[in-house]
């Protein structure tokens, strides 16, 4: 049993669920602010998305992963001869779900981003090699791309001060999603030195990057969130997202010392909006 149980944990965390539990919670928030009903069919089609990005991600890159996520890469190995047919069956059930929403719109929105996102490490990564931080834009872009999934799927057309309120979350997810990215960049500073990467942490170094970091997630989160409240694109319940400063400098700080966890965290901070918007809405 404690096998078990521990086999379920490893796979929670190195096996991008959190990631995807956060995708999902910003596809919420963003029905929250529309003031739509968030149906579990957008969740679960986020959900299959994004875990298929991930794993087929893991799966492209699991040799150079050996270099800077040795224990990831241990437990992606105990199943690694099965991960084709989980990122088919994932795919599988994304269409089952989308024959049964049975919207045109969403259905092509949603493979869309499953598209992007498989084609990334293929097509689009080296391009990092020309472009600076190239790859953070570009995930950025596919994470804030989702903030648009329930107004697809119901074909809303928002009034001006509703748009607003969606437009400033796209502009705190994109931020927050870049400097997100920089942060997993700088425990993949080997790796991506050895693929010849222009990425932010190789650019300016380790140390010069984590208080890049710093000043940047806590101007980007207070300045948005409390602009947003003041002129009220947002409502009172997202100032509680002011909670995530702290976590980011604590997930730094674990980061720094070395402690994977502290990029698990980072990574899966989306999630942690989640969890606050739900429990703003109880109180």
């Amino acid at each position: 049993m404690r096998k078990v149980v521990n086999f379920i944990w490893r796979e929670f965390i190195y096996g991008g669920h959190l990631q995807c539990l956060g995708f999902a919670g910003i596809t919420y928030i963003s029905g929250f602010l529309l003031n739509l009903k968030t149906s579990w069919e957008i969740l679960v089609s986020v959900y299959l998305i994004f875990y298929s990005i991930y794993i087929n991600d893991r799966l492209r890159h699991i040799k150079l992963d050996e270099l800077t996520n040795p224990e990831r890469v241990k437990h992606f190995k105990s199943y690694f001869f099965l991960v084709p047919k989980i990122i088919l069956f994932a795919i599988s059930c994304l269409l089952v779900i989308l024959f049964h929403i049975g919207k045109v719109s969403f259905t092509i929105f949603s493979l869309l981003v499953l598209f992007f996102g498989l084609a990334y490490p293929i097509y689009f990564k080296n391009l990092t090699k020309k472009l600076i931080a190239f790859k953070n834009f570009y995930v950025a872009t596919l994470f804030t791309a989702i903030t648009l999934a329930s107004i697809i799927y119901y074909s809303y057309s928002p009034d001006y001060s509703i748009l607003f309120s969606l437009v400033f979350f796209m502009i705190l997810v994109f931020i927050k999603s870049i400097l997100m990215q920089i942060l997993l960049d700088i425990k993949d500073i080997k790796s991506d030195k050895s693929l010849h990467l222009l990425t932010i942490p190789i650019l300016i170094g380790e140390e010069r990057t984590f208080t890049f970091l710093k000043i940047s997630n806590s101007l980007t989160t207070l300045s948005l969130l409390l602009i947003g409240f003041i002129l009220r694109f947002f409502p009172g319940q997202m100032l509680i997202l002011l909670f995530t400063i702290p976590f980011n400098f604590y997930s730094y700080k674990l980061a720094k010392n070395q402690n994977y966890y502290g990029y698990i965290l980072g990574s899966g901070e989306f999630a942690l909006w989640l969890i606050l918007i739900l429990f703003a809405k109880m109180i």
